[in-house]
């Protein structure tokens, strides 16, 4: 690696210029600075309301203030036309940040630091990063909810046999099928709507690096202005949650991710030609590069392959925070990897499941032919309960007698509209389930 000249402008140096071997730089730095290039936003409106607070706090005058509103606006311009690009001897955006303000706006950008740290200010940016990325999430995640939905109300009572043990058990309705998974979603999305709103929506700034500082700062009032909830208090924890809260936020993912999974997995299973209760759309199917015949569903194949992914990346952040004594650790900066692919991942799944849902399209009659007289056999000795006879002898007795039962399509639908308790197949609760889908 060819020799550079000594690299100046580090945050913590203390004489003119800083060198620092090279290779040892790109060590430190790794992937953290293309990560970092997508936490300017964050890191900016982290700084503009801190900036808020010194000004409260009488360190900041009018004037600084309105430099710094100006400072920071001429860096989103610039980071919105490509044109704020992070270096590696930048080491992250914070230092590019106050770097800019210093060189375009003087000694605002050597203020703005004030018993601030880039501990505290990293774990603000991640904060701020994830609420919104959470909250993107969720409304992705609500979409494909949507698109089970109206499947499972278009095809409410389209006979489909059910499964136990991979052998065929009892019937069912695409409808059922269809709101299974429009339920389990809708169980995720609650358990990423907790996490975002009591874990992720608390501020850490003011915590400076994890022991707090000699200045009587309103950190309540800066929460206000950072547009977060509630203030994390304890400084200490605030330095000992990074890592806690983002693998709180991959949990959420990976309960995504199985849901999908399943989908993705029923998918494979049904589109087989021993199956084709469902017809494989052109837009969401690739083919062979030697079987001319071939038509296969690579998208549900990535899907499950990618929870294995998402549900690694929530292994490698618990390893990460494994085994450390409290307070601040370099290595944290390595969380930033399996946060954002996972959240990556997990968003592509659900946007492409919607487009898998909406381009189904059941095969009745297969699904109808399918339905062999067998699967109603404990119909059958229900039907002999409701009679009067014990279960356990109606059961011996339909099991005996298994070839003796009769079924045709008119009476399979009928069926199903028998089970109307609540979440059968003759009662889905599909309007209530949008109700709450629109509550979330």
């Amino acid at each position: 690696m060819p020799k550079k000249k000594p690299i100046k402008r580090k945050l913590w140096y203390k004489k003119k210029a800083v060198s620092i071997d090279p290779l040892v730089e790109e060590y430190n730095s790794g992937d953290d600075i293309l990560y970092d290039q997508e936490l300017i936003p964050y890191d900016v409106q982290g700084t503009y309301a801190y900036g808020k607070m010194l000004h409260r706090h009488k360190i900041l005058n009018n004037t600084e203030l309105k430099k710094l509103k100006k400072g920071l606006d001429e860096i989103m311009k610039l980071y919105k036309k490509g044109k704020f690009q992070l270096k590696l001897e930048d080491e992250d955006c914070h230092t590019k940040i106050e770097n800019y303000l210093t060189e375009k706006h003087g000694d605002i950008g050597k203020k703005i630091h004030t018993a601030r740290s880039r501990n505290d200010q990293i774990l603000v940016t991640m904060r701020l990063f994830m609420k919104e990325k959470l909250n993107h999430l969720k409304k992705v995640g609500k979409q494909l909810t949507e698109d089970l939905l109206t499947a499972a109300k278009k095809y409410e009572f389209v006979p489909m046999p059910g499964y136990t043990h991979m052998q065929k058990a009892m019937p069912t309705s695409l409808g059922t099928w269809y709101s299974a998974f429009a339920e389990s979603l809708m169980d995720d999305l609650r358990i990423l709507t907790c996490i975002n709103d009591v874990l992720v929506d608390q501020n850490p700034l003011g915590s400076g690096a994890g022991y707090g500082s000699p200045f009587d700062f309103d950190r309540d009032k800066l929460s206000k202005d950072l547009g977060m909830k509630r203030t994390q208090s304890n400084v200490i924890y605030c330095q000992n949650s990074r890592g806690k809260i983002e693998g709180m936020v991959l949990e959420a993912c990976c309960q995504i991710m199985l849901t999908l999974n399943k989908l993705a997995n029923d998918l494979l299973f049904y589109t087989t030609q021993e199956f084709r209760f469902f017809t494989i759309a052109d837009e969401v199917s690739t083919g062979s590069s030697i079987m001319p015949q071939k038509k296969n569903l690579d998208v549900a194949e990535l899907i499950r392959g990618r929870t294995a992914t998402v549900v690694a990346c929530r292994n490698e952040m618990t390893m990460n925070i494994l085994n450390k004594v409290s307070g601040y650790h370099r290595d944290g900066q390595e969380i930033k990897r399996p946060l954002f692919l996972g959240l990556r991942y997990t968003e592509m799944s659900l946007k492409v499941a919607s487009i898998v849902i909406r381009k189904l399209k059941p095969n009745e009659k297969n699904l109808l032919d399918d339905m062999n007289p067998e699967l109603f056999a404990a119909h059958k000795a229900f039907e002999m309960v409701k009679k009067g006879k014990s279960f356990r002898d109606a059961y011996i007795d339909v099991g005996a007698n298994l070839d003796k039962i009769k079924i045709d399509k008119k009476n399979i639908v009928k069926m199903l509209k028998e089970s109307r308790h609540q979440g059968g197949t003759g009662n889905l609760q599909l309007g209530k389930l949008r109700r709450e889908l629109t509550k979330l």
